[in-house]
């Protein structure tokens, strides 16, 4: 087991000792299991890339389709093989899938393409309707289909994205929470889980079975109408292997008149797990290049926020951007701006700022420091790198000090003694700026942040008091 781990990142051994037709809870709603669907509905290409994967858990994958899915709305299943070394998935791969009760096309790449492209050959392949892309490591679970279909039925420019279970790496034990959450991103570009907002609640009169508006989507399935999906710019084939491409889509269909929705009727499980994705070259130097793509090109009006976090990404050279461009100008798209205001208010970064950068102490010459950056953490002081990252700080108009980690610095509520990493919507976080003395003042409190050698806290103001002067230039 712990061989088997070691390559594959999960206890394939558990893996391989289940069933490739398990049966798992039905993880919908009462409300959902109620509801009823149109008998016509548009057939569906399920694309899965693989390369190197388990053989239990891409056959599990293909069963899940295969045994959850009303049969006549499958059109095909497109494998395809990110050039795979690994010998089972070649010929034995090919002579077991003949024999399986739905259409199946394995199509091999020659050479190692990534993810992302090769989720672009199959879309050029495919024949069916709608496009559903899953992981190589997914279970669909009952009814999965049908709720994803009749809603690109009846929005086409919509794509839409299942409720994501979770399957143990330990033990492939199947786990469902009912909590309903959607996903933004942070400053960084770190993507994150959030409750869905008021607004939506409202919007959709409360109805459990309603598709939700979520400002990004996960990559690991997704379904997709096929000719919209060429249409509103397919993948970013300037972007290699894996990394900012579900970010890429969500920002450009929703800029370029289309929606991303989270369909809590529909499951399926997912297992997470750390990547087998090899890269030719330094992983961090590609993610970042995928990255500045779609800053440039669907981030470009206020591409100065992710910059002063992550200043080191000016640096990164994104590529010939020509062809992403003539898409925003062909499909006459809005811009980020109007993204933050109309579909993800709830991001500081569509907030008014005075000041973006380190905050530094005046005498020590040490920089202020979320460290973990988790509610409650305290903060430190580190030595200034000028990285941004965990030494960001962006300070609004309405004396919020905002971090990378979209949250707020703030201070704690009994004795003010402590100051943290606090929910921007609690109320002990305002602060004022004294240009003057160069104080930053708790406003609940009226103390001054002083900086206490590695630690940060809250005193009395004094103007003789030389660790109360920060550097901000305002």
């Amino acid at each position: 087991m712990d061989n088997l781990l070691q390559m594959h990142n999960y206890n394939s051994l558990a893996s391989d000792m289940i069933s490739l037709y398990r049966s798992l809870p039905d993880a919908r709603s009462d409300e959902c299991r109620r509801l009823s669907y149109p008998s016509k509905l548009p057939t569906v290409s399920v694309i899965i890339i693989f390369h190197n994967e388990g053989w239990s858990t891409l056959m599990r994958t293909v069963w899940s389709v295969i045994n959850r899915s009303p049969r006549e709305l499958i059109k095909e299943i497109i494998l395809v093989d990110d050039c795979s070394t690994w010998e089972f998935l070649k010929r034995p791969l090919d002579d077991y899938v003949v024999l399986l009760p739905v259409k199946i096309k394995v199509i091999r790449s020659p050479k190692r393409v990534g993810l992302i492209r090769a989720r672009l050959i199959g879309a050029k392949y495919a024949t069916g309707n709608v496009l559903t892309f899953l992981d190589a490591h997914v279970e669909c679970n009952e009814g999965w289909l049908q709720p994803l279909l009749s809603r690109i039925a009846n929005d086409r420019s919509v794509i839409v994205v299942p409720l994501i279970d979770t399957i143990s790496s330990a033990d492939f034990s199947y786990q469902y929470g009912k909590t309903i959450t959607v996903t933004g991103f942070r400053w960084t570009l770190i993507y994150n889980w959030y409750a869905v907002p008021d607004r939506e609640l409202v919007r959709t009169h409360n109805d459990v079975t309603a598709a939700i508006q979520t400002p990004t989507m996960i990559g690991c399935g997704f379904a997709i109408d096929r000719e919209f999906f060429f249409e509103v710019g397919a993948f970013d084939e300037g972007m290699d292997i894996w990394g900012s491409e579900n970010m890429e889509i969500s920002l450009r269909v929703w800029q370029c008149g289309g929606s991303v929705n989270i369909v809590p009727c529909s499951h399926i499980g997912h297992l997470f797990r750390m990547s087998t994705y090899s890269f030719d070259g330094d992983e961090e130097e590609i993610k970042s290049r995928n990255n500045m793509r779609m800053v440039e090109v669907w981030m470009n009006d206020l591409k100065h926020l992710h910059y002063a976090a992550r200043p080191p990404q000016r640096n990164v050279q994104p590529g010939d951007l020509t062809e992403r461009m003539n898409i925003k100008s062909r499909l006459k798209c809005k811009n980020f701006r109007w993204y933050l205001d109309n579909v993800y208010p709830e991001s500081n970064m569509g907030k008014d700022f005075v000041y973006l950068g380190e905050i530094k102490n005046h005498r020590s010459r040490l920089c202020l420091d979320i460290n973990v950056g988790d509610i409650q953490s305290p903060l430190t002081m580190s030595g200034c790198h000028k990285q941004g990252g965990n030494q960001f700080f962006a300070i609004t108009e309405d004396r919020m000090i905002v971090t990378s980690q979209e949250f707020c610095v703030g201070a704690n509520d009994e004795h003010y003694a402590v100051i943290s990493v606090k929910d921007c919507n609690d109320p002990l976080q305002s602060w004022h700026f004294y240009r003057q003395e160069k104080w930053l003042q708790h406003i609940s409190s009226g103390l001054c942040m002083m900086a206490n050698e590695s630690a940060v806290i809250l005193v009395k103001c004094d103007p003789h008091n030389v660790n109360l002067v920060w550097d901000i230039n305002l």
